[in-house]
C-alpha cells in the first residue's frame, strides 16, 4: 500500500518533569525521565525491526516513515503501553508528513490517542486507527 509516516509523542510529559523538578522529587524524575527514554527505544527498535525510518527520536516523541503494516503493528504496541504505563503516549499516522503532524496534534487535544488522517478531496478526516 505504500508508506506512511508514523508520529508518537507522550502526553503531558513536560508538565509532570515541570512538577518534579519544582518538587525537588529528583529520584521520582530519574525514574520517570528513564522509563520515558526505555519506552521511546522500545518503540524505535519495533519501528527498525519492521523495516522504519527513523527520522527523529528524543525525548517522548519519534517520527518515522514505514509502510502500514508496520504503522499497525508499532500502534498495537503503543496502546499496551499505554495501558501499563503511567505516561500516555499519542500517535497519528498518515500520508505525508504534514497530515501526521496534523494527527499528532489531534490526538493528543481530542484524546483520541491512535489517528489515522485521511484525505478525501478536500476533506482532511481524522479516523481511529484500528487495534
Amino acid at each position: 500500500m505504500g508508506d506512511m509516516y508514523i508520529a508518537i509523542d507522550g502526553d503531558s510529559v513536560g508538565i509532570r518533569l515541570q512538577q518534579l523538578i519544582l518538587e525537588e522529587r529528583l529520584e521520582e524524575l530519574k525514574s520517570f525521565s528513564n522509563s520515558i527514554h526505555d519506552t521511546l527505544l522500545s518503540f524505535v527498535r519495533i519501528l527498525e525491526k519492521h523495516g522504519a525510518v527513523v527520522y527523529m527520536h528524543g525525548g517522548d516523541n519519534i517520527f518515522a516513515k514505514c509502510t502500514r503494516e508496520c504503522a499497525q503493528i508499532v500502534s498495537e504496541y503503543v496502546a499496551v503501553e499505554n495501558k501499563r504505563n503511567r505516561i500516555c503516549y499519542s500517535l497519528a499516522i498518515g500520508k505525508n508528513t504534514q497530515d501526521t503532524y496534523m494527527g499528532l496534534q489531534y490526538a493528543k487535544s481530542s484524546k483520541h490517542h491512535y489517528i489515522e488522517v485521511v484525505r478525501e478531496g478536500e476533506k482532511i478526516l481524522f479516523r481511529d486507527v484500528d487495534l
